[in-house]
């Protein structure tokens, strides 16, 4: 799929909890871009530095893109670039990047995992799923320290609700006494409900730690095929923010 370099414009900015920023950027009115959900794009800084982000909106969307981003104390782009933009600003982007994007199978049960803003590339996947009514088994199993980690719990939510084949999860950390749901890690809570992995095609983002356990217990303990574990590591960049997608392991 070609890259394309674009002047993309800052078209709305939201913060659904104090340390997540939704980011919506517009192309110009006659240019399209072309990716696949779950893929990444690379944002070129004023100072000339390159920053990527994963694309959290549907392949259908390509008049423009979606960034969810982690504000992080010294974080380069969240404190020195996100913190000065405005409506109408001028950022340069170039999309698409990564393999990180659903393997197709009629007969797949898919489980997904996912830890803070790792769940951008997961939500472009699902939105396109959903776009293309690809009805197939879809366990979302969302992992944070506390309630606000999970910023658009409700759109889990409300797509539980509606598509009988989607199932969301939520799991908690560290949360207060009025939580009612799971506790602990949310690659512990995968195996407790999901001892027989074999069966399964898994995709796991965001925290690096997380994904390493996922990958060894979900393999060890839980049978997983290699070529049927597929994940991108959200890390660090020397002083920059920790949104960065990193493809540390893609089957098949």
């Amino acid at each position: 799929m070609a890259r394309k370099k674009i002047q993309a414009r800052v078209f709305r900015m939201s913060r659904p909890a104090d340390d997540v920023a939704i980011l919506q950027l517009r192309f110009p009115a006659s240019i399209r871009a072309k990716f696949k959900a779950g893929q990444y794009l690379r944002i070129r800084t004023p100072d000339g530095d390159e920053r990527s982000f994963s694309m959290a909106n549907a392949p259908q969307e390509s008049d423009g893109v979606q960034l969810h981003i982690r504000h992080v104390p010294g974080g380069a782009f969240s404190e020195k670039v996100l913190a000065s933009l405005r409506l109408d600003d001028k950022l340069e982007v170039e999309v698409p990047f990564g393999d990180f994007h659903l393997r197709e199978d009629d007969q797949a049960r898919y489980v997904f995992v996912a830890t803070g803003t790792g769940f951008a590339p997961l939500k472009s996947i699902l939105d396109d799923m959903i776009r293309r009514r690809l009805n197939r088994e879809v366990r979302f199993y969302w992992g944070g320290r506390s309630r606000a980690d999970l910023y658009l719990a409700e759109t889990c939510e409300k797509w539980e609700k509606r598509y009988p084949w989607f199932t969301f999860i939520p799991v908690l950390s560290e949360p207060d006494a009025n939580w009612r749901g799971r506790r602990g890690l949310v690659h512990a809570a995968v195996l407790e409900d999901l001892p027989d992995l074999s069966d399964r095609h898994v995709y796991a983002c965001g925290n690096p730690m997380m994904i390493e356990a996922a990958r060894n217990e979900f393999q060890a303990r839980g049978g997983v095929r290699r070529d049927r574990f597929y994940a991108d590591a959200f890390v660090p960049s020397g002083s920059s923010d920790t949104n960065q997608p990193q493809l540390l392991q893609s089957a098949g």
